[in-house]
């Protein structure tokens, strides 16, 4: 297994806004090794959500390299970034995107049947998932019946389904309660221990951050500081 998973040189990213160019990520160079649960705090306006989605290959970098599973993404086509961002990298994002009208195990199982995935390989896994988030009493619910912590196990399950070697996690708690943000900090932090899940996450929220065991913290597009903490024991 390689020691880094994601890998970026100099990475920088403008914005035009009229005539007048904006960094919001400002020659960053990060090395993220498998296993690890990183957290990447900063205020709005800091870059932290442009890094997460350049890392992701969600967004093209202005100038420097972005490797991801051994990959530079800027080799590759939309339809292989497309590609490889369904099947081996789970997204997760402050409001849950789960489709109102699919009960919680249809949510869960779509990644797999666009895969292809029989649809009884897919209910299986599916099932499965859902019982390790906590859910499996709740599969045949719909997003409406369901609380919005509850709804957010649903959409860490539909980014797990496909076991992607990473997850990308934009404010994971940030549309919900105290208690119901600590399930689903706890929740990730259990899926990095039991799976060695990595775990890249974003937040303004200190408390959140800290059960990441690396804490990266952004300023104005630059990445001010780069400590491991540990991370929250379970």
């Amino acid at each position: 297994m390689t020691d880094r998973l994601i890998w970026l040189d100099q990475v920088t990213k403008e914005f035009r806004r009229g005539e007048i160019g904006v960094r919001a990520v400002d020659q960053v160079s990060l090395t993220i090794a498998p296993g690890e649960f990183v957290a990447i705090m900063g205020k709005s306006g800091s870059g932290k959500s442009t890094l997460l989605h350049l890392m992701s290959g969600l967004q093209q970098p202005t100038s420097g390299r972005v490797e991801l599973l051994g990959q530079a993404l800027a080799t590759l086509t939309d339809d292989q970034l497309t590609l490889l961002r369904r099947h081996r990298l789970g997204f997760v994002f402050q409001f849950f995107n789960l489709l109102p009208t699919l009960t919680a195990l249809e949510n869960v199982t779509l990644p797999l049947l666009m895969a292809r995935v029989p649809a009884r390989e897919a209910e299986r896994k599916g099932r499965a998932v859902l019982e390790q988030v906590g859910l499996a009493d709740r599969a045949d619910h719909r997003p409406d019946e369901l609380s919005g912590g509850q709804m957010q196990r649903v959409a860490i399950a539909r980014a797990l389904v496909t076991e992607p070697p990473v997850l990308f996690a934009d404010e994971p708690t940030g549309n919900l309660d105290t208690v119901a943000g600590e399930e689903i900090l706890l929740l990730l932090k259990r899926m990095q221990a039991e799976r060695g899940q990595t775990i890249l996450m974003v937040t303004h929220d200190p408390k959140a951050a800290a059960y990441g065991d690396r804490l990266i913290t952004m300023r104005d597009g630059r990445v001010i500081e780069d400590l491991r903490t540990g991370g929250m024991a379970l």
